[in-house]
């Protein structure tokens, strides 16, 4: 995909899939801090600089800013030295509104997770029960390369056979490592070979015929030269309960909690490799939303919208994270604070805010340059 293509169809994914839930995240925030009694100077969609501004209600401006990043709440005295005084400052809110006050943005998105995943379940929920495989590269040179195939094309038949796979039968390939084209393209070493693939659109069974000569000097484990991966052609809408889809949203998101918990430990011990468990930032995110967003039309919208829930639950961990800066970094210093019985230095707390900001965005550059040098999806 070229960079005005990637721009056209990744920007709008972006706003769709993370704009709502860091907005989600800031409007947590926003309705505890009026709750408390604290001032909210601005309401920004986006990242300054201001493009316009919208209109003000009750004391709070709504800005539109130029950088379409999720959104923040501006609160009087929240930089912990500026108009400390003000009786509804951020500042002079008690501990436990304070703490409220910052736990409400996690909190928000958590109930998101939530709303987000069982309204899938619910209306849109299904299981794939068809499968193709997907080429993912062509080694340079290799058979495929010289037949035209290209990255990206579905594969629907080899030699006139269909390799289209129903789920008794990916199961059984799968559990043999095996795929049904190897044994195929192996019986053809040193003859012709056709394949008929599916390039781009909605899938159909119609596709592009492609012709060639497998040498006999071919490796047999790889005779095409080719990487694979499974498409799913086909789905089968799923109905549950109310009880139903609620159980498993809570359910998935237990599992998805219980991964990030044991991903840490498996790293430590060596069972993950590391680049599997390679950070992801929003331009990585956005790239897996593409992909998905692409196969809707094919395998309609749950695991794009269940995609947008688990996002959601993962911004609210991530920002517990207790990391100067992060929401979990400014709940620390309340807590320290409780447990002191008196307030860290205001300017020391805002400088040591002001380094974890710093570190996070020298490390969203480098997971930003990651994600456009080795994306996830390639």
């Amino acid at each position: 995909m070229d960079i005005f293509s990637g721009l056209v169809f990744g920007l709008p994914t972006f706003l769709i899939l993370l704009g709502p839930l860091m907005i989600v995240h800031e409007l947590g925030h926003f309705w505890a801090a009026k709750r408390a009694g604290i001032r909210v100077e601005e309401f920004g969609l986006g990242i300054p600089p201001r493009a316009l501004k919208l209109f003000e209600r009750n004391g709070t401006v709504f800005s539109l800013n130029w950088l379409p990043f999720g959104a923040f709440v501006r609160m009087t005295g929240e930089g912990m030295t500026d108009n400390m005084d003000d009786p509804a400052s951020f500042s002079r809110a008690s501990i436990g509104w304070r703490f409220v006050t910052i736990f409400a943005g996690p909190f928000m998105n958590f109930i998101a997770a939530i709303l987000i995943l069982f309204a899938a379940n619910m209306f849109v929920a299904s299981k794939p029960v068809q499968f193709a495989y997907r080429i993912g590269t062509v080694k340079p040179g290799s058979v495929a390369q010289q037949m035209g195939v290209q990255p990206g094309d579905v594969l629907l038949e080899a030699n006139g056979q269909d390799i289209t796979l129903d789920d008794a039968t990916r199961v059984k390939f799968n559990e043999a490592g095996g795929t049904p084209i190897t044994p195929i393209a192996r019986a053809a070493i040193g003859h012709d070979f056709q394949l008929l693939v599916q390039r781009g659109g909605v899938f159909s069974r119609h596709g592009v015929a492609l012709s060639g000569a497998i040498p006999a000097t071919a490796d047999s484990n790889a005779p095409l030269g080719v990487s694979l991966g499974l498409k799913s052609i086909r789905t089968e809408r799923l109905n549950f309960s109310v009880p139903e889809a609620f159980g498993n949203s809570i359910t998935e998101l237990g599992r998805v909690m219980s991964l990030m918990v044991r991903v840490p430990a498996e790293l430590i011990s060596g069972r993950l490799p590391i680049a599997q468990a390679r950070p992801v930032g929003p331009i990585g995110i956005t790239q897996l939303g593409m992909e998905m967003a692409r196969e809707i039309p094919d395998q309609g919208p749950y695991d794009f919208v269940r995609f947008a829930a688990i996002l959601s639950m993962l911004i609210g961990v991530s920002n517990l994270f207790p990391f100067p800066a992060l929401d979990g970094g400014r709940l620390a210093f309340i807590a320290l604070e409780w447990l002191r019985g008196k307030r860290v230095d205001p300017r020391r707390e805002q400088w040591v805010h002001a380094a974890g900001m710093a570190f996070l965005l020298g490390t969203f550059v480098l997971i930003a340059a990651l994600d456009i040098l080795a994306p996830a999806i390639p």
